[in-house]
């Protein structure tokens, strides 16, 4: 392969406690969590708008947070944000899961859908007014490693290239970029061709008006297959989702077919209202921690848990996620958050998702700050101090 050597002078543009890299849930609440207990933070976002799948990959369901059997398990920003996402906007909120519940015996699960737009402007409010340091359309280039540690990362944005340095700094980036750039060992998943885009029609808005709720206004059209595979073009291999190609091909490819599928309808009938604006991936890569989590540990209690999730697919499925999933000492001042975390599998699946991520942010957005005033690695914190901590925040570590 031919190769361009490159000499080139880079600006210091900031130095912070902390730096998060990846404006999704995971990103935001990291952030956030930090932020709170006094640190400075910089959170960088290569998109301009927060929230991630949740928001601009229309992604628009929030996971149940109870057992499946009418007990309620996660708290913490996992249900603040849940409250934030129904508080401007629509949603089927079970009522009698309505906030601050925490058990009920409908048979229904604590979950709703939410609107995209009035989410994503709500988290806008939520992070700034935290104290959080704010740059969209930015992209994190790779770390600058020194032994076993981050000494910062080079960004690009409308400025050009620059640098800021960090004390620790948290991988939310949902492909383990960072890390992977670090030296840690990692794992690609296998992802099917998804294509979700908001279709509206004269039906739909004939609903809408008549019942006064504009959830009836859209609904989800997905031109791709569905989490199980079912819908997936034949002969077509699945992506891993970490290859520039690859992920033209995943976005063109499903757009086309959603296009065809548009097609034969009568032009003043339907309008697509929203169409995703990133790729609508479930598992690109993770980084392989310190411990994975797998599908046996389900229903396994964990000493150094800081977070319980329950499965969103399976009623009465729990997992308690250890802290050891969070990082790799190989860098020591380097932590992950959301669909990256060590876990593989199904449980892979049930970490990826809107309340996991919720819950592994906060975890290392605490972690960090901690680290930063022992002055310690990430494999030698006291996991005990940890859990006091996130305690003092709300967060339920058993279920």
């Amino acid at each position: 392969m031919n190769t361009i050597h490159e000499s080139l002078e880079t600006p210091v543009l900031g130095e912070y406690d902390v730096i998060v890299c990846g404006g999704g849930i995971s990103g935001l609440t990291a952030a956030v969590s930090a932020a709170r207990l006094g640190a400075s933070v910089l959170l960088l976002e290569k998109g301009v708008l927060l929230g991630g799948l949740a928001t601009a990959g229309l992604i628009s369901w929030y996971e149940p947070l109870c057992d499946g059997r009418g007990r309620r398990i996660m708290n913490g920003m996992a249900y603040e944000l849940l409250r934030l996402c129904i508080q401007y906007g629509f949603h089927d909120l079970p009522e009698d899961w309505m906030p601050p519940a925490k058990t009920s015996g409908s048979g229904r699960r604590l979950c709703t859908n939410f609107s995209h737009s009035l989410f994503a402007m709500a988290l806008d409010e939520w992070l700034l007014d935290s104290g959080v340091k704010l740059l969209l359309d930015t992209c994190v280039t790779s770390p600058y490693v020194t032994g076993s540690r981050i000494d910062g990362v080079f960004v690009e944005n409308k400025d050009g290239r620059g640098f800021f340095r960090c004390r620790v700094i948290i991988d939310c980036t949902g492909d383990a970029d960072i890390a992977l750039r670090s030296g840690i060992p990692w794992e690609n998943g296998v992802n099917y061709l998804t294509y979700i885009g908001y279709c509206s029609d004269t039906q739909t808005a004939k609903a809408a008006a008549e019942n006064q709720n504009m959830l009836l206004a859209r609904k989800w059209h997905n031109s791709g297959a569905d989490l199980w595979g079912r819908g997936h073009p034949e002969g077509l291999p699945c992506y891993t989702g970490v290859d520039a190609e690859q992920l033209t091909d995943f976005v063109i490819r499903g757009r086309r077919r959603l296009f065809e599928q548009a097609k034969s309808a009568e032009p003043f009938s339907r309008d697509y209202s929203a169409l995703p604006s990133m790729a609508q991936y479930r598992k690109t890569r993770r980084i392989i921690g310190e411990y994975t989590l797998t599908e046996a540990d389900q229903g396994k209690h964990f000493d150094h848990s800081v977070a319980a999730v329950g499965d969103f697919a399976r009623r009465g499925q729990l997992y308690e996620i250890p802290y050891e999933t969070l990082y790799h000492r190989k860098i020591e001042n380097l932590y992950v958050a959301g669909r990256c975390i060590s876990s593989t599998g199904w449980a892979w699946d049930v970490t990826r998702v809107i309340p996991a991520a919720a819950a592994t942010g906060e975890a290392v957005g605490a972690a960090a700050v901690l680290c930063c005033r022992e002055n310690t690695a990430n494999h030698a914190l006291s996991v005990g101090k940890l859990q006091d901590q996130l305690l003092h925040q709300g967060v339920w570590l058993h279920f």
